[in-house]
């Protein structure tokens, strides 16, 4: 058996040691912990949110003076705000938008995305962020008066588009070909290599302001649009839907909208219904906004989404 002086000089010797313990337990705790609560919302990267946008969509997503700008970057860039998250955003075009959200090389996505039955399989979807309407841009010397008329002419839709969908079941006899962005549809149509292009409202109105041989059809309702995350990210989209709508109830959407969508446009009443309290409002002319003269669309649409 150990004496009791040995006993004592074991005890001493052991005691630095048994306070070091609980100490390095504790700190390994702490910091698990704060780098759980660092990125609570499971982004990418803690302390930012990566969005995805399109660089050809004025005036809803492009690029200003080497910047991304539009109504859906401004908005996101509110949102991620109202999360303490600093918004970055990579272009990119539509067709890859979806899957490069589900496959995590973005957090979302700063656009609005036409919500179908098909789309729900690959992510999920905030709250509505718009509801879509799309036109046909056509040749004024050759105007195609209703989406309906489309019937035996070839249309431009950008690719991986759900308005080509709409578009094959409202004229069946149409051909379509498929375009990576808006401008090289618009440059189809003006070399007379289509006979159309489908596309949002808002897109329609910026495309009237630039080309004065264009015009457009009456609008059709395409849907509700939002913005897709990835379906295992629960908490993100609980988060962006809660940005969403302090957004809405501070006024911040509207004011956005107003500044980007042309002269005249309304939110869509769906919207109005969706989110009580929100007040309607008219666009108005304004440094973001490209107008709309030469149009015989209807104002009472906001931007359409594929």
């Amino acid at each position: 058996m150990l004496s009791s002086r040995l006993r004592r000089r074991i005890a001493i010797a052991l005691a630095p040691l048994a306070l070091l313990l609980p100490t390095a337990c504790g700190s390994s705790s702490s910091s698990a912990s704060g780098s759980s609560s660092g990125n609570s919302y499971g982004t990418l990267t803690a302390g930012t949110i990566k969005f995805a946008y399109r660089a050809d969509d004025k005036p809803v997503s492009f690029v200003q003076d080497g910047k991304p700008a539009g109504f859906m970057v401004d908005l996101t860039t509110a949102m991620a705000a109202k999360l303490n998250l600093k918004a970055d955003f990579v272009s990119t075009n539509f067709n890859s938008m979806l899957p490069d959200v589900r496959n995590h090389l973005y957090d979302a996505a700063a656009f609005g995305v036409l919500v179908t039955p098909d789309r729900k399989k690959q992510t999920a979807f905030t709250s509505a962020v718009n509801y879509s309407q799309a036109q046909v841009v056509s040749l004024k010397n050759a105007a195609i008066a209703t989406v309906a008329d489309c019937n035996g002419k070839t249309i431009a839709v950008t690719q991986g588009s759900e308005l080509i969908s709409l578009l094959q079941a409202t004229a069946p006899k149409v051909t379509i070909r498929e375009f990576p962005n808006i401008a090289s549809s618009a440059n189809a149509l003006s070399a007379k290599q289509v006979d159309g292009l489908l596309t949002g409202t808002t897109t329609t109105q910026n495309l009237l302001g630039q080309h004065s041989d264009f015009v457009a059809s009456p609008p059709v309702t395409s849907g509700l649009s939002a913005f897709p995350v990835a379906q295992d990210r629960p908490k993100l989209l609980q988060a962006l839907n809660s940005a969403l709508e302090q957004v809405i109830k501070d006024g911040t959407y509207t004011k956005l909208f107003a500044k980007w969508n042309p002269p005249g446009t309304k939110i869509p009443d769906q919207m109005l219904s969706d989110y009580p309290g929100m007040q309607q409002v008219l666009a108005a002319s304004s440094s973001g906004s490209s107008g709309s003269a030469g149009s015989s669309a209807s104002a009472s649409s906001s931007s359409s989404t594929p």
